[in-house]
């Protein structure tokens, strides 16, 4: 069973990137990341009316969750939607699996005693930075188009902004916990629909009524906000109570991949020669990072 909730979790994650392409090529990216908060948000109501769960958190608490929708939902959410218009989804999925790295640095300068930084792991990251450099700089043209180098930055920005979230989770959720998983979940999906609603009516464009019940855009909608995100979340949690939070991260290794397999199916693309370099770079990154150290 262990080993189904890994693969399904590294589905849900993968195809994401996929869902998320058949909704922006339909609807303005602001909206398409808060239908993904919406149905997320419905589905948690939902299973926690069912399951009798409270809610309620104390009201001096109340910045934690909010901090921690921003870097794992808000930000994350707009810079991937506004970011797929202009990249295939196999390239968005890519950028993804760099999330590891990122939470290595950050982790490694803020929270003391869980990671450290050897020659073995700073070469790690470098090797990381130039996969993602082997991916990103060939779509630089500076006598042209370069909105899928800006659609790269995005998705590099979401990498960053999940992993900054990562290490806030274990400063503010894990070492110094007084809320309840339920209570978190709520009002970081809660914050997220409120701060997203404000930026897709200032900023975004109303998609027409029409457009929103295609069942392509529908059930793309439906599926990224329940699927890749709130069932994802909680297999994630059993990932973690059965493995422990090291060994569940290897799922990390197999999000890409099933993003790129589900792009090729959908659209025929085969990455290109330097994408394969990339991602063969930053494998090799995440092996050395993540690879214990020996004492």
């Amino acid at each position: 069973m262990t080993q189904f909730y890994f693969l399904a979790l590294a589905f849900c994650w993968g195809s994401a990137f996929l869902a998320t392409k058949n909704i922006v090529t339909e609807v303005d990216p602001y909206y398409g990341a808060l239908s993904r908060v919406f149905f997320g948000l419905l589905f948690f109501i939902i299973l926690f009316i069912v399951r009798r769960k409270s809610i309620k958190i104390p009201l001096k608490e109340i910045w934690k969750p909010w901090v921690l929708s921003s870097l794992l939902i808000s930000l994350p959410f707009m810079l991937m939607f506004w970011g797929q218009q202009h990249i295939p989804s196999g390239v968005a999925g890519i950028f993804n699996g760099t999330v590891p790295i990122w939470a290595f640095v950050m982790g490694a300068a803020f929270l003391k005693g869980v990671d450290s930084f050897t020659w073995r792991r700073a070469g790690g990251v470098l090797i990381g930075v130039g996969g993602i450099l082997c991916i990103m700089l060939p779509k630089v043209h500076f006598s042209g188009q370069m909105s899928e180098f800006y659609g790269c930055l995005a998705l590099v920005g979401m990498a960053i902004s999940y992993a900054a979230g990562n290490v806030a989770t274990k400063h503010l959720m894990v070492d110094h916990n007084t809320i309840s998983i339920e209570g978190n979940i709520f009002h970081q999906y809660v914050f997220s629909a409120v701060i997203l609603a404000i930026i897709s009516v200032c900023f975004g464009t109303m998609p027409s009524a029409e457009t929103l019940t295609q069942p392509k855009v529908l059930g793309s909608m439906i599926y990224v906000g329940v699927f890749s995100s709130a069932i994802a979340f909680l297999l994630l949690l059993e990932l973690i109570r059965r493995l422990g939070a090291l060994r569940a991260s290897a799922v990390t290794y197999l999000v890409p991949i099933v993003a790129l397999i589900l792009d090729f199916g959908s659209t025929g693309r085969i990455p290109a020669g330097n994408e394969f370099f990339g991602v063969f770079l930053i494998f090799i990154s995440l092996l050395m990072i993540q690879k214990p150290i020996k004492k």
